[in-house]
């Protein structure tokens, strides 16, 4: 089964879009900063798109050396993710109701790419650590 992944500047587009954006949306949603009206339709909309088009963009660009460890550690992390989404998922159904769970939901709309990137970045720079310590001995 063959990969269809973007090119590797993408994810430098998607670090530009996903950094900044996340930030935002971390100042919005500790009401750091405020909108009100149309503006924080747009601005809450923006933050949104930014997040998950950037987090797709990085998640899915070739690597520089795009070889099948890679893709090994690529699914190894999806489904990695998957499985702390959910517990996050199963946990916050438990235990948060009322107004607290409709914020949760929002939030929960970017966990999944949020997760994956942390988790497929820690993953390969696991990797990477490996192979140079393998290479110095």
């Amino acid at each position: 089964m063959k990969n269809i992944l973007f090119p590797h500047v993408f994810q430098y587009i998607g670090w530009i879009l996903f950094l900044p954006f996340l930030i935002v949306g971390a100042l919005l949603f500790f009401s750091v900063i405020s909108f009100s009206g149309t503006t924080e339709t747009i601005v809450n909309d923006a933050t949104l798109l930014g997040i998950v088009i950037g987090a797709m963009f990085i998640v899915c660009s070739k690597e520089r050396t795009e070889d099948e460890m890679t893709k090994s550690i690529r699914l190894a992390s999806m489904l990695n993710s998957i499985y702390v989404y959910v517990i996050l998922l199963v946990c916050s159904i438990l235990i948060i109701s009322g107004i607290d769970f409709l914020v949760f939901t929002v939030l929960n709309i970017v966990l999944l790419p949020i997760i994956f990137v942390i988790n497929f970045r820690l993953e390969m720079y696991r990797y990477n650590k490996m192979c140079e310590d393998e290479e110095q001995n």
